[in-house]
């Protein structure tokens, strides 16, 4: 009987530190950056070409190259303002610039900057969701207004910290 009480204490005991080493080390593997710097540049530049599979046919509307249409310029400006929402941020972990990585378009001032850098992407997406709720209202001079305001974040943002 005693052995047996033994063996449950022991097993239980090994139980508990197993688990518990074992809990550890899944922590502290989260703790450290997981994704590669590549990964990085391939998660925002996915981002950015959604960004111009919206904004492209909304600037065309305002350019007057195709038909201004409310209805749909105010679908394309909903499908900016959703994606505007993806954590972007992530896609920027130090070391993933154009110093590091072959294909980056991001320069280094990202990382010297960063506080400004959030800041223009936080008004990247207010202005974004501005649009959307201007574009359902359908005044087309004030849907274009904003649609400057809108593009004009980005390309701020891009004079600053994109290479190409």
């Amino acid at each position: 009987m005693k052995t047996n009480v033994k063996i449950i204490i022991s097993t239980f005991s090994c139980s508990i530190l197993l688990w518990g080493a074992t809990s550890y080390a899944h922590t502290a593997h989260f703790e450290q950056p997981t994704r590669s710097a590549e990964l990085s540049n391939d998660f925002r530049n996915a981002t950015m070409s959604i960004y111009k599979w919206y904004l492209s046919p909304m600037g065309a509307m305002v350019k007057g190259k195709t038909a201004f249409d409310a209805k749909v310029f105010a679908g394309y400006a909903e499908g900016l303002k959703r994606i505007s929402t993806l954590p972007l941020m992530e896609g920027f972990p130090k070391e993933s610039g154009e110093d590091h990585v072959d294909d980056s378009d991001a320069k280094e001032a990202i990382w010297k900057n960063k506080a400004d850098f959030n800041k223009q992407f936080k008004t990247f997406q207010n202005e974004a969701n501005k649009l959307a709720i201007i574009a359902k209202a359908g005044n087309e001079s004030e849907i274009k207004a904003q649609f400057k305001k809108t593009a004009n974040t980005c390309m701020t943002c891009h004079k600053q910290y994109r290479a190409k």
